[in-house]
């Protein structure tokens, strides 16, 4: 019986590893061309080589919704929109600033669960500032 736990345990690591490397295998896309599908994923926010945001997307509206509605055009008090803020205070150009200088790549992923996995592991792995609240 002792077997069993170590087996999912693994399969489970297994399947993380495999979505990460798979994950940050896509190509980056710029906010501003960004078309994610409505589905639920992992996705990784950068500017130049550096993973700025890591985060997940639940729901029906999935990464779509989070990738091309609240990122850009979030509230001020949005983890991209204050690391824009200083440097553009006036929304429209900081949000074409947006559009242009942040890349995203996104994997779909189900269920939940996993979605969540996948995402702890990556913050935990890349640390990535815009995360820290």
């Amino acid at each position: 019986m002792a077997l069993r736990p170590t087996i999912e345990i693994e399969a489970a690591l297994s399947s993380i590893s495999s979505d990460i490397t798979a994950l940050l295998s896509q190509r980056p896309v710029p906010l501003g061309n960004a078309a994610p599908p409505a589905t639920t994923g992992v996705y990784v926010l950068s500017v130049g080589t550096e993973i700025m945001y890591v985060g997940e997307a639940k729901g029906r509206k999935g990464l779509k919704d989070r990738l091309t509605a609240k990122h850009i055009s979030g509230d001020d008090s949005h983890a991209i929109q204050r690391a824009f803020k200083i440097e553009y205070p006036d929304r429209l150009i900081r949000r074409d600033h947006i559009k242009k200088t942040v890349f995203a790549q996104w994997l779909e992923i189900t269920p939940d669960h996993r979605v969540s996995a996948v995402e702890r592991v990556l913050i935990w792995m890349f640390n990535p500032p815009w995360n820290v609240k």
